[in-house]
């Protein structure tokens, strides 16, 4: 699942997001995250509790993150870290220099998975 993510990331956005998830973790039994950061400006109160909450019920596989400024990159580990520790989730999460990067980590995680590949 690729997220390109300008401006706040904003409630219903977060639910649009999190439904997808939903989709492909039900269609494949995986789900991986790609996401650019690049242009994200924060992450509010109401969609952080959201990404909480859906988190309690769902397992990402592992997430790869790229394009983030020091300012995100913090917010974001925050917030991944609380997933893991609230919800007792375990996942990888990558933050990548750029998008080929983050598509490479993405690919090698798959591999020690020993799955087949799923269209991010």
């Amino acid at each position: 699942m690729h997220l390109q993510i300008s401006g706040a990331l904003d409630l219903e956005r977060t639910r649009q997001m999190l439904d997808r998830a939903d989709q492909v973790l039900r269609e494949t039994g995986r789900a991986y995250l790609l996401a650019d950061l690049t242009q994200l400006s924060g992450i509010p109160h109401d969609s952080r509790r959201a990404i909480g909450e859906w988190n309690k019920t769902h397992d990402v596989t592992a997430a790869a993150l790229y394009g983030a400024n020091f300012a995100m990159r913090t917010v974001t580990s925050l917030l991944f870290q609380a997933v893991r520790l609230i919800g007792n989730k375990h996942f990888e999460l990558e933050f990548a220099r750029d998008e080929a990067a983050a598509r490479r980590w993405i690919d090698a995680h798959r591999a020690r998975q020993s799955g087949p590949p799923v269209d991010a």
